[in-house]
């Protein structure tokens, strides 16, 4: 299940996922940290395969990058340091710190281990006949495995993991040839060992999962999206990256909508269903269930009957009221209020699809008529081209018809790679010039230009923090609003200067035991300038006065528990909250209950805001509650 945060994947792959289990065993896995799944089915959601209500063929599990890396580590740890202490000059006192180090945060990488070891499961041979399980036992292998995933950007980086994770197989392969030579050369033969066996297998795994994913007959992806501009632009780009991907796309589920987008071309063959906005939240047995009832395939592509027009026309009209409702008789917000809710540093955070961008790109007009500021989308899957109607580089760029104001769409994993190529071009340098001088270190060279395999993943994204950081640190911009990812990676985005400070400083180590071998200080200059802006952005996040967060909500059952659990664990990482808004308010509302020093309501408005104008216009209508 794939789609664009907030479009209800969580909602969707649940209820199909219980219509699956009437006739075949199922597992509906999420792989979004952020863990809308148990709020989804009313029930607690673990680690471990849980089974959903009494049904005895439908079960649940969460994906828990924490737990995956303490089993993986458990098995595979010390095999790893193994491997280390064989390639590398570290000492054994550097080879755990380097372990520990390079794997917290690592949601893609357990997640796409565990999706290829269930995907292992489902290809063995079907017993011809199962003893009977115990109640509640956990199924050896589900004949249906329906995965709630993160957002677009995430889910396009784990499904990309099994190109980008030949690199560090690659890398441990290296120092395992190290070891190889060496006792060839000494006993004249070599015996494979448990190194061996650990790289073959996590090499097949891999393999198994690239197959697994490109074979329609064992894979297909469920795009939801809705009719929303901004959605069918993000919908378009995805569909796009998964043909790359060779990931086959059986259907398209156009959600709390009332027909198909003339705007987004047909997905292949994909089939394409319906399912209307519903008056009550499809939560638990009893809402899913509906969600199920009103699902329908539509003619594809045709464009919405004239009763369809003549309700989304209502539609229209009713939001343009229940707006001027909204916001009748309450204190309207004015610039300056609004421009109190920014620090040199804001950071707009909240669940996938409640209008991050939209709400960061209003914030920063506000902002920009008497500071200097710019707005940018650290965000894998950046949406803030399209909420702000222009195009948008990874480069500061002039928005149109708002003075002083830039905007920037980051690209997290190509600023990272450029660091690693330029680290590379410095490592193959020099020794290309001990090669000339007779020294034959090929096994060095190899490990040394692939070290930064070793980063944690999400390193990309604190590494582009940093350089953002640059902009305030240097006077270029007053303030910066960054548009984050989703909330699970958000928060591991603030646990990364830390976590990435000390894989660097861990990292230097070994730079420096290289050094006296192959003169590779000068080549680690680039982590050094790397290690003190870590420390920078780290020190910045921390300060209440240069830095707070803005959460966005709206008044969905799903998305009000999130915002409550984001709320305590962005006060837990010692972050200030500045504000809470919450998004798409009707008069009936409920106001959120996270804590903060400011609250403000933007009402739903139809068709929602695009382009300069319509967010000034917008801005407006925004209010703070009475009391």
């Amino acid at each position: 299940m794939v789609g664009k945060g907030g479009v209800g994947k969580t909602t969707c792959a649940a209820a199909i996922a219980m219509r699956a289990s009437t006739h075949a065993t199922t597992l509906v896995l999420s792989t979004d940290p952020a863990r809308a799944l148990p709020t989804v089915l009313e029930q607690p959601v673990g680690t471990d395969a849980t089974p959903v209500g009494n049904s005895k063929r439908l079960w649940a599990r969460v994906l828990d990058a924490g737990a995956l890396r303490s089993r993986f580590l458990e098995r595979w740890g010390d095999v790893i340091r193994t491997i280390l202490d064989r390639g590398t000059y570290l000492d054994d006192s550097d080879i755990g710190p380097l372990v520990d180090t390079a794997l917290p945060g690592s949601d893609e990488i357990f997640s796409a281990l565990a999706l290829a070891e269930l995907m292992a499961d489902q290809a063995r041979p079907k017993e011809p006949a199962r003893p009977r399980r115990a109640p509640g036992r956990e199924p050896r292998a589900f004949d249906r495995v329906v995965v709630d995933t993160a957002p677009t950007g995430h889910t396009l980086r784990l499904l990309n993991l099994p190109r980008t994770f030949r690199a560090l197989i690659r890398l441990l392969d290296s120092m395992q040839a190290k070891h190889r030579f060496m006792v060839q050369t000494l006993t004249r033969r070599y015996r494979r060992d448990t190194a061996d066996d650990f790289l073959a297998e996590l090499s097949t795994l891999v393999s198994n999962l690239e197959e697994s994913l490109a074979d329609p007959k064992r894979c297909a992806a469920i795009m939801v999206t809705n009719t929303e501009t901004v959605v069918v632009e993000e919908t378009r780009r995805y569909l796009d990256a998964l043909r790359d991907l060779r990931v086959h796309v059986a259907a398209m589920i156009w959600n709390a909508s009332d027909g198909a987008s003339d705007a987004l071309p047909s997905a292949g063959d994909a089939a394409q269903y319906i399912v209307p906005r519903l008056d009550e939240w499809p939560v638990g047995k009893k809402g899913l269930e509906r969600w199920l009832d009103q699902a329908r395939l539509p003619a594809v592509n045709r464009r919405p009957s004239a009763g369809q027009r003549q309700r989304r026309g209502s539609n229209r009209k009713g939001a343009k009221s229940q707006a001027r409702r909204a916001t009748s008789g309450v204190p309207r917000a004015d610039g300056r209020e609004l421009t109190a809710l920014l620090r040199p540093l804001t950071i707009v955070a909240g669940k996938g699809g409640v209008g991050k961008t939209t709400l960061a790109a209003t914030l920063a007009l506000c902002s920009a008529p008497d500071q200097r500021t710019l707005v940018v989308s650290t965000d894998p899957a950046p949406s803030l081209a399209d909420a702000l109607a222009q195009p948008i580089p990874d480069a500061d760029t002039m928005v149109k018809g708002a003075s002083q104001l830039f905007a920037r769409q980051m690209d997290a994993s190509a600023a990272f790679a450029r660091l690693r190529d330029e680290y590379q071009s410095r490592v193959d340098a020099l020794f290309d010039t001990l090669v000339t001088r007779g020294v034959d270190l090929t096994h060095d060279r190899s490990v040394a230009r692939d070290l930064l395999s070793l980063a944690p993943p999400g390193i990309d994204e604190v590494y582009a923090l940093s350089l953002l950081s640059d902009a305030l640190f240097k006077d270029r911009y007053v303030r910066v609003v960054v548009d984050p990812a989703p909330t699970g990676h958000f928060l591991r985005l603030l646990e990364m200067p830390r976590l990435a400070l000390e894989w660097s400083h861990q990292l230097m180590r070994l730079m420096l035991k290289y050094k006296d071998v192959a003169g590779l200080g000068e080549a680690a200059q680039e982590l050094l300038d790397f290690s003190r802006n870590l420390r920078a952005v780290d020190g910045l996040l921390r300060d209440t006065k240069r830095c707070g967060v803005v959460l966005v909500t709206l008044d969905q059952p799903v998305v009000r528990a999130e915002t409550e659990r984001l709320a305590q664990a962005v006060g837990a990482r010692g972050v200030a909250i500045s504000g809470v808004i919450l998004n798409r308010a009707a008069a009936t509302s409920a106001l959120p209950t996270a804590q903060a020093p400011m609250h403000f309501q933007a009402p739903l408005v139809d068709p929602p805001p695009v382009g300069v104008d319509a967010l000034r216009r917008w801005s407006e209508l925004w209010t703070t509650p009475d009391g």
